[in-house]
């Protein structure tokens, strides 16, 4: 199509495309403008575009000089490759110190840090259970113990499951007996049982588990209640 001049254009015509200039929103919304067209219209009207891209953080400033002199800035976020970088990192680490100092999980700590939707380091994907155990790691930050480990346990104390073991009896017995009341125990800091058992308590648990597999004759029964009475704990 050849261009025309304003000469060429009728009164008319002219004064419907000064109407459609003060009224660029509209034109710019309109349904049969093209997104083409809107590229056009950009480019007519764009002096520049100025981007500042923050190497230390996420932050893009990016600056629209428009025909007329007009400047509009905006922040944009762009994809980092490392936790280190997102500009909210120092309240991430107190977040993560806070959940750790309260000895929470791994899986605790991704689920906050979900809740939260701090932003992760890999563009499009949500890696919050790696970013957990990522962090603690590098800030040197120690979580909940391993369960059934010995850390927190006194003298004579046992997890269920290791006093099972060391009884030589089924695992389910460690817990039944303290359902039962047939043993000391006590709940640490995670909630989960701990048992009390010195020498003596051992050999009589032994005697516990074997008087429980005997027929229950009047003899076996009174042995029985004798062996599930535990002795007094030392205070």
């Amino acid at each position: 199509m050849a261009a025309v001049g304003p000469g060429q254009l009728s009164d008319s015509a002219l004064s419907s495309i000064r109407a459609l200039a003060t009224d660029l929103p509209a034109v710019w919304s309109a349904p049969s403008t093209t997104p083409a067209d809107r590229q056009r219209v950009a480019r007519l009207l764009l002096d520049r575009v100025v981007v500042t891209v923050d190497k230390g953080s996420e932050r893009v400033d990016v600056a629209l000089h428009w025909v007329g002199g007009a400047v509009r800035s905006h922040t944009l976020t762009r994809p980092v490759k490392a936790y280190a970088r997102h500009s909210d990192y120092p309240h991430l680490v107190d977040r993560v110190r806070a959940l750790c100092a309260e000895r929470r999980s791994s899986r605790d700590i991704a689920q906050q840090l979900k809740r939260r939707r701090v932003p992760t380091a890999q563009a499009g994907r949500v890696v919050y259970p790696e970013m957990a155990r990522r962090l603690t790691i590098v800030l040197g930050l120690s979580r909940r113990a391993r369960h059934g480990s010995r850390a927190g346990l006194g003298a004579d104390e046992y997890r269920p499951m290791e006093l099972a073991r060391r009884l030589g009896v089924r695992p389910r017995c460690g817990p039944r007996w303290v359902r039962s009341g047939y043993v000391h125990a006590r709940r640490d800091a995670d909630a989960h049982h701990v048992i009390w058992a010195d020498a003596d308590e051992l050999e009589r648990l032994r005697g516990l588990s074997t008087q429980c597999a005997l027929p229950r004759t009047r003899e076996n029964s009174a042995r029985l209640a004798e062996l599930q009475k535990p002795k007094p704990r030392p205070t």
